[in-house]
């Protein structure tokens, strides 16, 4: 299957090409560097089979996360092969570049490199970082068990095996259901009656409507465009379900069609002029609306040998085009019934809430602001460092029941208990694996500063966050860590300086930082 998933005119756009910036030592760099020697001397700050929690949100509105599960790597593919999404027709993942960076179809690059979709520590890992950001649950690109698509078989075991944990972790699951390979009426039946055996009778399943029925978005209809044809597919279901087209198609589906969908598109009318007309004039005459968030839009279709590519284009706009949509949905919350993120992992697109080099945790912080949720960026770090040690010690499974509990801990929210299984196993600021943050620690990051290397190919020794630059959160994590050791169990106690010598130091850092960047991801141009 080429899926380009070229989105109908009225559906899609293009966005604003990031670049890392590459940091290079400066006079202020090395004023940084003497002034985190001086650092040092602060003490370090001292620091306890769980079900999951929900996690509490300021924000009633249901928040649903559009989900891809088509990406593959040699290991599940074999040979060198990695799959459409990796290679498009230009692309060779094989090939790697001196920092690190596979050549990926995408002007983006995933935090944790390129994955297959059904790899569960990347699964664990998704859905964990989703938990902390505050959404409840994901909205599976489907393509279901019949159709002319060669990769249908690949693409239902990903979406099961993300099924299959999505209860672990206290988030539900819904479906937008792809018709455009269905060869036919019965093909298209034959995909609902799987959903009905295997998903709509799972608690876990999203509901919605005055029926509590099953949330089933369409997208399109791009195949079937006639109420009958909704009807006799509709009739496998078993049950009412609440059946949303995209924005301005449900007559396709007749009766059948309970709502619409908003979604991101931009023609002599800007991104936000479409969705604000969605909410104040279509909205509110559909029995279940959704709405719709995300960050920009910036395909690779035309670089990836994929057609002509769309041909307008959303800016990210650093952040700005993220925080536009989510203000709107806040302006007209009492219009939508859900809002529908779009997307976590369409690299392709580039409309990506998962975490990248280039936007680091950025979006799944304006979510959390968004949601309500009382966890910050040290709650997401913590996700990413348990997926690290997954990898670092696969295969070890004494290592890896203590992570599975360090999983457990962070469904539960117990993020202390999992901060101290993952300490145990890797202390912060231990540069050179001694199991002491001290001062061979400082020099290590003293000579890597500045320097970029991306996870998991080329990650530097002194990255301790892993975000693919040596810089000045990772000097924080080791000041904060100073003086501890793993065998120790407890901090060791430094000399505590007086606040004079803590203030001047503090105004070192300040004058010395000014002006310097330090995270690469906060780098946009066009």
């Amino acid at each position: 299957m080429i899926d380009v998933t070229i989105r109908t005119a009225d559906e899609s756009p293009r966005s604003e090409r990031r670049v890392v910036r590459s940091c290079r030592r400066s006079s202020a760099q090395r004023s940084v560097a003497f002034a985190a020697a001086v650092m040092l001397m602060l003490p370090a700050a001292t620091r306890a089979a769980a079900q999951p929690v929900a996690v509490t949100k300021t924000n009633p509105t249901k928040v649903y996360m559009h989900y891809m599960p088509w990406f593959e790597t040699p290991a599940t593919l074999g040979g060198s092969n990695w799959g459409l999404h990796w290679q498009m027709a230009t692309q060779n993942p094989n090939i790697v570049d001196g920092q690190g960076r596979r050549q990926i179809a995408s002007h983006f690059y995933p935090q944790i490199g390129p994955y297959a979709s059904s790899d569960p520590d990347v699964i664990e890992y998704h859905l964990l970082l989703m938990k902390l950001a505050g959404i409840d649950g994901v909205l599976i690109d489907w393509y279901g068990v019949q159709g002319t698509n060669g990769d249908i078989g690949s693409l239902l075991a990903n979406s099961n095996a993300l099924v299959d944990r999505v209860d672990d972790f206290g988030l539900n699951f819904g479906v937008v259901l792809e018709d455009r390979f269905a060869a036919n009426v019965s093909q298209a039946s034959a995909n609902v009656a799987y959903l009905r055996d295997n998903y709509f009778n799972q608690s876990s399943y999203i509901r919605s409507g005055a029926g509590d029925d099953p949330l089933l978005l369409t997208f399109g209809p791009i195949t079937f465009q006639q109420e009958s044809q909704w009807t006799q597919i509709l009739s496998q279901a078993g049950e009412d379900v609440d059946l949303l087209t995209l924005w301005y198609e449900s007559g396709d589906a007749g009766a059948n069609a309970d709502g619409e969908y908003a979604w991101a598109y931009q023609d002599s009318l800007s991104y936000d002029q479409h969705i604000a007309n969605f909410y104040k004039y279509r909205a509110p005459g559909q029995d279940t609306a959704g709405g719709i968030a995300f960050p920009g839009f910036d395909d690779f279709y035309q670089e990836g040998g994929w057609g002509s590519g769309i041909p307008f284009e959303i800016p990210h706009d650093v952040g700005q085009t993220l925080a536009t949509t989510l203000d709107l949905a806040t302006q007209y919350a009492s219009q939508i019934d859900f809002l529908q993120l779009a997307t976590w992992n369409d690299f392709g697109e580039g409309t990506m809430f998962e975490p990248t080099v280039e936007t680091g945790f950025d979006y799944l912080l304006q979510l959390q602001q968004f949601t309500g949720v009382e966890y910050g960026e040290a709650e997401l770090q913590l996700v990413y460092d348990l997926y690290r040690a997954r990898k670092k010690y696969l295969g070890n499974a004494a290592v890896q029941a203590q992570l599975d509990e360090a999983s457990d801990d962070l469904a539960a929210l117990d993020l202390g208990g999992a901060k101290a299984i993952l300490e145990t196993l890797s202390l912060p600021g231990d540069f050179n694996g001694d199991d002491a943050a001290n001062g061979a620690d400082f020099l290590a990051w003293q000579r890597q500063w500045g320097d970029v290397g991306y996870y998991p190919l080329n990650m530097l020794a002194a990255d301790g966050n892993a975000d693919g630059v040596v810089d000045a959160a990772d000097f924080a994590m080791l000041q904060s860590n100073f003086g501890r050791t793993i065998q120790a169990g407890a901090q060791n106690s430094v000399p505590e300086p007086s606040g004079r010598v803590i203030a001047a130091t503090l105004a070192v850092i300040s004058l010395a930082l000014a002006g310097v960047s330090g995270r690469p991801h906060s780098a946009f141009s066009p």
